[in-house]
């Protein structure tokens, strides 16, 4: 091999810490939330007509490695712009999700041992926010769509969250790259 040349006295070393995918887990439009809630009129100042916009905000989403599985915890508002006698108004709904993903359902699956012995940490990315509302109705009609065992003037709001979760497992790992430097004003075509 020849001799690298080389302007540093440690060499041509290029030494990187960088996390190695191992496996990950993809899930696409994972309903995260399905519920159905009654919003009091003294809480908005009236019947809501329409939901006009709604937003995500991740309060935190993190994970647990266990012995054979990774648990996902994923704590999140909704915040519902909604329109009260022609003004807007916010609600605001908070939960939190959690589920449990199998060695097997990871791609490609990992046996307990190389769970073990290769993976250090799980990163969650949550992308693709998508929602699914309806206003079904006054929350104090005899048979209310909340179904409430003692009525409230109210509005009756139909909600489902769905999110595309992706879990990465890996590990960090020490990559050197030797190399030749390039002298200045070299390009290449």
């Amino acid at each position: 091999m020849a001799e690298l040349k080389c302007e540093f006295p440690e060499g041509c070393m290029l030494d990187l810490w960088a996390k190695v995918i191992k496996a990950k887990y993809v899930e696409r439009q994972v309903k995260v939330l399905d519920t159905m809630f009654c919003v009091p009129d003294e809480q908005v100042g009236g019947k809501i007509s329409t939901v006009d916009d709604i937003k995500v905000k991740v309060i935190q989403a993190y994970e647990e490695l266990g012995l054979n599985k990774v648990k996902i915890f994923i704590e999140f508002e909704v915040i519902l712009l909604v329109i009260v006698n022609n003004e807007y108004q916010l609600i605001t709904v908070t939960d939190k999700y959690d589920q449990a993903i199998e060695l097997d359902e990871f791609d490609p699956p990992l046996t307990v041992e190389e769970f073990r012995e290769e993976i250090e940490d799980s990163e969650i990315i949550l992308k693709n926010w998508t929602f699914d509302f309806d206003v079904k109705g006054n929350c104090e009609d005899p048979h209310n769509p909340c179904h409430l065992t003692t009525p409230v003037c109210g509005t009756c709001i139909g909600l489902r969250v769905y999110v595309d979760i992706t879990d990465k497992l890996g590990k960090m790992h020490d990559v050197i790259v030797y190399g030749e430097l390039e002298p200045e004003g070299f390009q290449i075509k």
